[in-house]
Formats: C-alpha cells, sequence, structure tokens
C-alpha cells in the first residue's frame, strides 16, 4: 500500500479567521481606500519590501475601482521564491477607473493561524 505525506490543510475559515479569499477582499479595501500605510503594515512577515514600496505607485493611477469579481483561489504549499509552507493564490476580475479587464492576484501565506498578504499584482 502506498502511503502519500498528509499535506497540512489550512483552518476553516470562521467570523475570527476569514478565509483567503475574504482576507484578500478585506486588504483590498484598505488598497481601494489609498490607505497603502495600513495595507503594509497588514502585510506578512514574508511580504517582499520591494512589493511593499511599490504599493500606492501600483495602484494609485488605476484610479477607482468600479468592479471586482472572485475569479478563482488557488492553495498550494510552495510559492516561487518564498519558503515552503501554506499559500493561497487569489485572483479577481477588476475594473477600474483608469483601466478596464485586469487581474488582482493577491498572494496569502498562513503566519500564526491566519491568512496574511505577502504579495499583490495587477495583470
Amino acid at each position: 500500500m502506498l502511503m502519500l505525506p498528509a499535506i497540512a490543510q489550512p483552518p476553516p475559515p470562521s467570523a475570527a479567521q476569514p478565509g483567503p479569499d475574504a482576507r484578500a477582499k478585506q486588504w483590498l479595501t484598505l488598497v481601494d481606500d489609498s490607505n497603502y500605510s495600513d495595507g503594509a503594515k497588514q502585510m506578512g512577515a514574508q511580504a517582499r519590501k520591494a512589493d511593499i514600496a511599490a504599493l500606492p505607485a501600483l495602484r494609485s493611477p488605476l484610479g477607482a475601482v468600479s468592479s471586482r469579481a472572485l475569479k478563482d483561489v488557488k492553495l498550494t504549499a510552495t510559492n516561487p521564491g518564498m519558503p515552503a509552507g501554506q499559500y493561497a493564490v487569489v485572483r479577481f476580475d477588476s475594473n477600474f477607473a483608469h483601466r478596464a479587464n485586469t487581474v488582482e492576484t493577491v498572494t496569502l501565506a498562513m503566519e500564526k493561524g491566519a491568512w496574511t498578504v505577502v504579495g499583490y499584482r495587477i495583470d
């Protein structure tokens, strides 16, 4: 009989510990409100300093968000350039005042039992 190693599963979502998609939406609300300082403070220890520093320049030229719909959530044990762990890659189909048809990607890591944002990108 072949035994595969168990992959640790993230805790189930709750009001106190939201799932990765809800946590990503909470964080995006800060970014939507141009509250980049608090958004950066809420990014986890694994966040790249370059990502945090680039946040205002990346997001502010797009203008206000006009729509955002969850595209998909992918759970993984690896993320390029980061140590092995529990990650969630949450993608949204988004439209902004100055740019339509974009995909926002929020990468989260499980840190101390909660999902924490470690990366953000707009394609």
